[in-house]
Parts: C-alpha cells; structure tokens; sequence
C-alpha cells in the first residue's frame, strides 16, 4: 500500500499548533513536535493488518461480554447476578435514566462504535475498496475516544468486588473476563493506531488542519464549564451517594463517609483509591484548569512546558474520578435481596457524575496551543 509519494509534509501539532515538515517515516519511527514533544506520529509496521485482526477480536469478545454473567452476589444463601446490560437497567428502574445511558454509552456503545469505525476503515484500506472517510469522521472517531470508559468501568468492577467480601461471597462471571480481554485489545489497538497515518490512507492528505486558534471563546467555555462544576461540587461531597438497606434499615453514605467506612475495615488500598479519585481529583482538576486559564491571559510570562505538562496530567486523569459512580451503578445492580440488604444511588451520584463531565469538557474545551503563545 503507497502512503507517501513526497520526500517530506506539513504536520501541524495538535497540541500547540506548530506547523512541523515530517520526512516519510519507516517502519517503527516516529516524529516528534520540537516544540513540546508531543508525537506528532508514528510508522507501526504492518499496522492495516494488525488493526484489523484486533479489531475483529475485540468485538467478539464485546458481544460475548454482553451475553454472560459478570459478577454474581451470595449471603446467606441469597444468590443475585449480574449482567453488563442489567446494571444499566437496575438504574433505569431506579428512575436514574440519564446515568443508565451515560454509563452504557461510555463503556460499551462508544467503544463499539469506535472498534466498529476502524474495522470498516482497515478493511476499506486493505483490500483497496475506494472507500474514503471524510475528515469529520475522522475527527469524530478520535472524539469517540476521548470518552471511552471501559478500563474506569472495569476497575470500579474490581473495587465492587473488593467491598463486598468481607460480608459475602462474590464470584466473577464469564462476562467479566471476556471484557477484560475486550479492554486488553481495545488498549494494544490505540497503541497502534496513529491519526496521521490514517488520514493520509484515508484522506489521501498529510493532516486534517486543525481549527483556527479562538481563544476568547474557548476560555469563555473554559470559565463556564469550570464555575457549574463547582456549584455542583458541593451537593456531589454533601448528599449521600449510596444507600444500604439492610434489614429494612436505611444507612445513607456520603463519599467521605464511605472511604471512612473502607479504612475502618481496613481495605486501605481501596479507601485511598476513592478518596484520591472522588475527592482529590477534582478539585485538582478544577484549580489546575482555572490556573491555566488565567495563566494564557495574565501579563507576565508563565512556562508553557511546564503549564502544558499540568495540562495532558488533567487531561489524563479526567475519566477516572467515575470510579464512585460505576461502583454505584455496580453495587446497586448486583446488591438486590429486598429488604434483607439492598443497595440504591443517591442525589450525589447525579451531582457528581456532572462534575465528572463537566471537568472533562472543560478541560476538552480549553485549546492548549495557547499555551504556547509568543510571552511563553
């Protein structure tokens, strides 16, 4: 397959708009942005092939996810069980619709789609079938990405289990495994998948050219995003985020209060865990995009490596504050016996799940090349 018919193009970094000449690039290198360091892209040798076997791979093992069991509960005798699609229905029948669909789309609808998406393009790509995506698709796969939760989804999974034994008897399903695998692939296949290298089997171009630079508005959405987060912050830490009925007894927990809990049970590793993603986590995420912000617009200069580090870091760790909510969403599917014991969401999970997203979407919404603006 031809991919490059001249000596060198024009890539423009993504991350702080530097306009970069690539030589053609064999098998296994890369190329780098001078000017930050992101990679700009990289040469996986045979990566149409390996793509597309993985890709079949991995939805076999999404579909066979969706057909087993994924964790099962026993107390006593008293024995519930679990699918991927029955947590999304508990919460529905919970009257907790909205959150039904976020976690069902973020763990298995958008990983789908996005798998589903290269499939056809490496299929398109390998046996020369004229098929050619046009660049919003492109861009709309790598959006797609961006909120794919299924690692966030599998680790809650892990932490569920873990807050259960000690009072009961959890066993892993087949389904568990099976998206385990489907996440392991997921993960092999971004690694190989380059977003220069595709636009130019798929667009025939060097890069898709990024937006013009509009740092009013992107700081205005910024601003906004940030300023409802943190009125929401507040109801997410003070109402409950979990109920256990146990023995017709209602025990409300907050979030502080259920990391409490954990480290009085001595589970230190998990209770570290949550407090880290549910509490510390966004308020870091908040007070470091804030910072950068006021940084692009203050009148002195400020190091744009170094703000630019702050920001893939928060960038990074976005997802992973949904720990709580899919531990919630887990716990409140599996842990069903009525009256005997039975666990339901509370008013923060809504609240904190909007902080999760809105902390995302700003840190999405702030355009990071201007960090890298003349003063830096």
């Amino acid at each position: 397959m031809m991919q490059h018919a001249d000596d060198s193009r024009s890539v423009t970094c993504r991350h702080c708009g530097l306009h970069t000449l690539v030589p053609v690039l064999s098998p296994k290198q890369k190329a780098h942005c001078p000017r930050c360091d992101h990679t700009l892209t990289v040469l996986s040798a045979n990566w149409v092939d390996k793509i597309l076997a993985l890709s079949l791979s991995a939805l076999f093992l999404l579909v066979l996810s969706l057909s087993f069991s994924f964790l099962s509960f026993d107390i006593n005798g008293m024995k519930t069980s679990i699918t991927l699609a029955s947590v999304v229905a508990s919460l529905a029948d919970q009257a907790y619709l909205g959150l039904a669909v976020l976690i069902f789309t973020v763990c298995i609808i958008l990983p789908a789609g996005v798998i589903s998406m290269l499939l056809f393009w490496m299929l398109a790509i390998k046996f020369g079938l004229g098929v050619r995506a046009a660049q919003t698709q492109v861009k709309l796969c790598f959006a797609f990405l961006k909120w794919c939760m299924p690692e966030v989804f599998i680790v809650s999974a892990l932490v569920s289990m873990i807050k259960l034994v000690t009072i009961a008897e959890v066993e892993l399903g087949s389904a568990f495994y099976f998206y385990g695998a489907f996440i392991v692939i997921f993960m092999v296949v971004l690694q190989l998948l380059d977003r220069h290298q595709l636009e130019l089997a798929l667009l025939q171009r060097a890069s898709s050219e990024p937006k013009p630079l509009q740092s009013q508005q992107s700081l205005q959405w910024t601003w906004a995003l940030l300023a409802t987060s943190i009125l929401l912050y507040l109801p997410a830490n003070l109402l409950p985020i979990m109920t256990t009925r146990f023995l017709g007894e209602d025990s409300p927990s907050t979030i502080v209060a259920g990391v409490i809990t954990l480290w009085q049970n001595q589970s230190y590793f998990i209770a570290i865990v949550i407090f880290v993603a549910s509490v510390l986590v966004p308020i870091f995420k908040i007070l470091a995009l804030a910072y950068l912000s006021y940084s692009v617009r203050a009148p002195y200069a400020y190091n744009a490596k170094q703000r630019y580090l702050l920001y893939r870091v928060t960038e990074f760790m976005g997802r992973w504050s949904m720990i709580d909510v899919f531990v919630v969403a887990i716990l409140a599917g599996l842990v069903q016996l009525g009256s005997t014991m039975s666990v339901y969401p509370g008013p923060a999970v809504v609240a904190f799940c909007a902080v999760v997203v809105l902390t995302m979407m700003a840190a999405m919404s702030f355009d990071s090349r201007m960090l890298w603006n003349e003063k830096s």
